[in-house]
């Protein structure tokens, strides 16, 4: 069984006091964007899902209303890979990572990211769009996840997407998806919006 985290550790400041997770589309029943993720992964076969939090998490339980594992990261100013530390601590992949800024695919591309872990020369795989963007959501193994875990946050190279660079080649897969999965900027109830039409096209 795969496990899904929910990386939720930003500050979110341009959001308000409104973490952006939190958001509800104007129309749309009332989930907030992080229970509709929940309920994705959940259906997708992913368990358990943990959310991660770092600055004011408080905001992050009041919005969400599924039961799902909670992990807060004291340290959050130490840095994004930090968070992520904090995050792989403790589990055991396959590990779907997803930030909350993503719009999360098909049941069927989220099976697809599942079956790619079955070959074990494989670390890491991602969904792109047909340009070669995006990364999100991302699917780790179980050696990589512990490989990660052993880094030091305050290395220079203690970026995740330096250390799917330095993957060597085959053992990083990107599936090439029809949609875009993510958004840079959900901050605004009127990007929040705009990202919700796009997101009910997918199946």
């Amino acid at each position: 069984m795969a496990a899904a985290v929910i990386l939720a550790g930003g500050r979110s400041l341009r959001s308000g006091p409104l973490h952006k997770a939190c958001r509800k589309i104007p129309g749309d029943d009332p989930r907030s964007w992080v229970d509709r993720q929940v309920d994705r992964l959940r259906d997708a076969g992913f368990a358990p899902v943990t959310v991660v939090t770092g600055y004011r998490p408080r905001r992050m339980h009041h919005c969400l209303h599924r039961r799902v594992s909670y992990r807060h990261h004291f340290k959050a100013s130490c840095g994004p890979f930090s968070t992520l530390q904090r995050a792989l601590q403790g589990l055991r992949g396959p590990l779907l990572l997803v930030q909350t800024d993503t719009v999360l695919p098909s049941l069927f591309d989220l099976h697809r990211l599942r079956r790619v872990m079955q070959n074990k020369l494989v670390a890491a795989a991602s969904l792109v769009n047909i340009h070669g963007r995006g990364g999100h959501p991302l699917i780790l193994s179980a050696s990589w996840v512990r490989q990660l875990s052993g880094l030091s946050w305050w290395s220079k190279d203690a970026r995740l997407d330096e250390q799917l660079r330095l993957l060597p080649s085959g053992r990083y897969i990107r599936l090439t998806g029809r949609k875009h999965y993510s958004f840079s900027d959900l901050n605004t109830q009127r990007e929040w919006h705009s990202a919700h039409i796009r997101a009910r096209r997918l199946p």
